[in-house]
């Protein structure tokens, strides 16, 4: 009978989930949204986050290849791992359709790995990432016009939605019939609430803080006090103003007269739009070539010191 032979100590086995969990290192999460590069840069040990940083760029301002963004995330990285051997983690994204976040990381010379994040340090990075498109989202300025056909009851409605911050600002515009234009001025600010909230579903929830800027004085004073303004009398001006009330009724709301062809240059662009879209409309031009004049106008950007880039808005039609 032969003596039973010593076997080796049996391998603990690890599962994958709480292999990822107590996974370290730094964990790297760049997204784009509206024509900005948000980016988070978290560093964990097991499940402990000891280190993050996080921002935002505008994608004009990104520089050749992104150089500009990976300078900040280069930066961002450096400030909090504990050394240079430290594993950087990140997905496989391809960014602006042309640069891959983890090639762009290793010829900065960081040592990316190939496995998956941790679990903690992705968490934590889609939190920050949330966090910063909400802030940098909290404050909308809308400008608006409206441009009126004196030989048919046809309008045109021209608006840009502008976050701030050296953000690319969002045009668009449309075209309707309309009787008054007070009630076309008016229009033009429930059309452009109206496209806004196509772009962010929580728009209304009392978030974002709202100053619509019209070169109509007296939808200004109509919408800031509805009752005194001899033109209230107006049923269907009064409607847009319910409208209008009742979809920032949450929100905190400045409403703002600006003056007609003084210079601003973004009521300039909102009379610019409006009439675009009148005439298009006027003249049956098709949507195609809507959209290439569109583009146009977003090509040439809007001057404030320099020219700011624009982007056109997604194709409007009023339900």
């Amino acid at each position: 009978m032969q003596a039973p032979r010593p076997m080796p100590p049996a391998t603990r086995f690890i599962p994958a989930v709480q292999a990822v969990t107590e996974r370290s290192g730094v964990t790297v999460e760049v997204v784009p949204h509206n024509q900005n590069l948000f980016w988070a840069v978290v560093r964990t040990q097991a499940i402990e986050v000891v280190g993050q940083r996080c921002g935002v760029l505008p994608v004009h301002e990104s520089g050749h290849k992104l150089g500009v963004l990976m300078a900040h995330i280069d930066k961002a990285i450096r400030a909090v791992r504990c050394n240079a051997a430290e594993s950087v983690f990140c997905d496989n994204v391809l960014l602006e359709g042309h640069l891959r976040l983890p090639e762009a990381l290793a010829r900065m010379g960081f040592e990316v790995s190939e496995q998956f994040r941790p679990l903690v340090g992705a968490l934590a990075a889609s939190a920050l990432l949330r966090e910063s498109i909400d802030d940098f989202h909290s404050e909308l300025t809308i400008t608006t016009d409206a441009s009126r056909s004196w030989h048919s009851p046809l309008m045109g409605h021209g608006w840009i939605l502008d976050y701030g911050r050296g953000s690319s600002p969002t045009i668009n515009a449309y075209a309707a019939t309309g009787k008054e234009i007070l009630q076309g001025e008016l229009n033009s600010i429930h059309y452009a609430l109206l496209d806004a909230s196509r772009y962010r579903e929580d728009l209304f929830a009392g978030r974002v803080r709202f100053h619509i800027r019209s070169d109509s004085l007296m939808a200004i004073d109509l919408l800031n006090n509805p009752a005194s303004h001899a033109r209230s009398r107006s049923q269907a001006a009064r409607s847009i103003v319910h409208k209008i009330h009742e979809l920032l009724s949450r929100s905190e709301v400045r409403y703002s007269w600006v003056k007609a062809h003084s210079g601003d240059p973004m009521n300039e662009l909102a009379d610019r739009l409006a009439l675009v879209a009148r005439r298009c409309y006027a003249a049956d031009i098709t949507t195609g070539e809507r959209q290439r004049l569109m583009l146009q106008i977003a090509a040439e950007g809007v001057d404030l010191g320099k020219v700011l880039p624009l982007r056109t808005g997604r194709y409007f039609q009023f339900q």
